[in-house]
């Protein structure tokens, strides 16, 4: 008896990894992309906390720093009489000065 082999069955199995791979991918994506939120946020988080820093600094009668480095990051400061510049390696704050 010979034994046949319907092809639905393979066009299912395709159409079934197809789907698989393609929500792999999507959930991937968008994994990345909270990833690199998270650490945006993070980064920025720590620049406001250097910014409060820099302000209380110039409230005293003292001058700003230059640069700061923390947890392995630098962060650059631009300080003047209007604003309050904070540059890190995922993006920058501005502050204007009280």
């Amino acid at each position: 008896m010979k034994q046949y082999f319907r092809a639905e069955s393979y066009i299912t199995l395709l159409v079934a990894i197809s789907l698989f791979a393609i929500i792999f991918l999507v959930y991937s994506q968008w994994q990345t992309q909270q990833h690199h939120r998270a650490h945006f946020l993070y980064q920025q988080q720590q620049a406001l906390q250097i910014a409060d820093n820099q302000l209380a600094l110039l409230l005293a009668g003292q001058s700003c720093k230059r640069s700061v480095s923390q947890n392995n990051l630098q962060f650059f400061i631009e300080c003047n009489d209007k604003q309050l510049k904070i540059r890190f390696p995922l993006g920058e704050i501005n502050i204007a000065n009280p």
